[in-house]
């Protein structure tokens, strides 16, 4: 086969392959997006938590801030018995005092109430938390590997694409001018050898005279899908070294009877 014909079976060849490849990477941004879903689930529900916890640390800090209010009501009271000048006065401090008392009692109860509430809270975020970590740690596995199967086909790409340069310079320029036509269609492989009556890319069988045509010019067109064809002799089918050549029948010595 001559060299033209067979570099251009050779670009054919990493053609599919590339091919293959940018259709295998066309699936990585969708890899990508997938492994992040099961960690955005488990992300919203952490941050709820959080924020649950959070609103309820806010109610328990406004009633922390009032219980202290309160205490000072009381201080100044104690302050101001101390110096009443009558039983009115007296009285009237003594009110300030069970009234802020009454409030200080109530918003710690509420505090505790809170604190409860927060614990269960609490409790479940630390449970989310621990399984939040297990599924980024297991997503950030999947993404390496993610991002390595995209590394290997970019520089199977682009290692195909230097064997093709390379192959050029030994190919016809009018049988690549045809072979730039079929490929810019989308048609790839754009050449493909043949050792019998049908096209190896579109699988149709080829007229008896076109094929020897091919046969004779050692290339041709599919009538079909208007691929290249390649003429490649059948190759001789391989003898099996495990099996016996068949022993010559032995003639048979005639007898003394049939001799007479």
């Amino acid at each position: 086969m001559p060299d033209s014909f067979q570099a251009i079976l050779q670009i054919s060849k990493e053609d599919r392959y590339i091919k293959t490849a940018n259709s295998q990477l066309q699936l990585i941004p969708g890899k990508k997006k997938k492994l992040l879903i099961p960690l955005k689930k488990i992300e919203a529900v952490l941050n709820k938590l959080k924020g649950q916890e959070e609103q309820i640390s806010g109610q328990i800090r406004e009633r922390e801030t009032l219980v202290n209010i309160e205490d000072e009501k009381i201080k100044k009271s104690d302050i101001k018995m101390m110096a009443v000048k009558n039983q009115k006065e007296y009285v009237a401090s003594q009110k300030e005092i069970e009234t802020a008392k009454k409030t200080i009692k109530k918003v710690e109860d509420q505090i505790l109430q809170l604190e409860e509430e927060r614990e269960v809270f609490t409790n479940e975020l630390e449970v989310v938390i621990v399984e939040f970590q297990s599924v980024k740690e297991t997503a950030t596995e999947i993404e390496k590997g993610v991002l390595e199967e995209e590394k290997i086909l970019l520089d199977k790409i682009d290692a195909f694409q230097k064997m093709k340069k390379e192959y050029l310079p030994n190919i016809d320029p009018e049988v690549f001018a045809i072979y730039e036509t079929l490929t810019n269609k989308k048609i790839i492989p754009a050449a493909v050898p043949i050792s019998s009556a049908s096209c190896m890319g579109c699988a149709m069988s080829i007229p008896a005279q076109l094929y020897n045509e091919i046969i004779r010019d050692l290339s041709g067109t599919c009538p079909h899908c208007g691929r290249l064809l390649i003429y490649r002799e059948p190759e001789k089918p391989k003898e099996d070294p495990k099996k016996k050549p068949k022993k010559k029948a032995k003639a048979k010595k005639k007898t003394t009877k049939e001799k007479k």
